[in-house]
This record gives structure tokens, sequence and C-alpha cells, in this order.
């Protein structure tokens, strides 16, 4: 019984994401899985994400979850905006400041980007996933 318990909890600590610093080659990484997670954690209010898995878009909110096909060109509008906030990325930041995690099952990583929140309500009007 207790090298089950032993062996149950080797195994979550294996399967946990492992930090990776925002950085292209770590973002891509993320990316090439095509399977991964795009959240936006505004500050004082709850989580917005992005998730895709087999060429779907999962929005989630406190609005209902909303799922529909992606297009290409939505794919690299979502890509150059992520690429956008880690050029921004800034280490020195208050515990205040809303952020964006990106991650797989593999990978996640946390950006801090010195721009303003509205530009992922930007995004997210531009996919139509808000009105």
């Amino acid at each position: 019984m207790k090298r089950l318990i032993l062996l149950i909890i080797c195994i979550g600590f294996i399967s946990c994401a492992k930090e990776v610093e925002p950085t292209p080659d770590n973002i891509n990484k993320i990316f090439a899985s095509q399977d991964f997670t795009f959240e936006f954690h505004k500050a004082g209010e709850s989580k917005k994400s992005i998730s895709f898995r087999n060429d779907y878009l999962v929005y989630k909110s406190d609005a209902p979850t909303f799922r529909r096909e992606i297009t290409y060109d939505e794919v690299l509008l979502i890509n150059d905006f992520i690429q956008n906030i880690v050029n921004l990325h800034q280490n020195d930041v208050d515990e205040a400041s809303s952020f964006y995690v990106v991650k797989n099952t593999a990978y996640t990583t946390t950006i801090f980007p010195k721009q303003e929140d509205l530009y992922f309500e930007a995004l997210l009007k531009t996919l139509k996933l808000v009105k």
C-alpha cells in the first residue's frame, strides 16, 4: 500500500508542466503541440482563456463556454499577438499587474507584458468571441 501511494505521488510530480521563461523559442515549443491554452489574468477579475485543440478554439470566461473551428488567419493573428506580448515581457512588475499564461501538458510560461489590458479585449472582438 505504501508503494502504491509513493508511486502515485511520483507520477504526480513527473506529470506537472515545466515552468519555462517567456522566450520565442519556448513559446514555439508550446505552439508545436497544437494543443495549448492561452490565459489572461486581468487584475481583480477572473481569468479568461482560449484553448486550441484539433483545429478548434475553445473560449472560457464568466460567460458560457464557446467552441468553434479556427481559421488559418486566426491562428496567425493569435500567434502574432502572443509573440508581441512575449517581446513586451518585463520582469519588474508589481503583484497587482495583469498577466498571461501560455501552457500545454509539458510547458507553462507566464508573461507580464508592458501593455494595457484592452489589447486582449480587442483580440477577443477581432476573433468574434465577444461583442
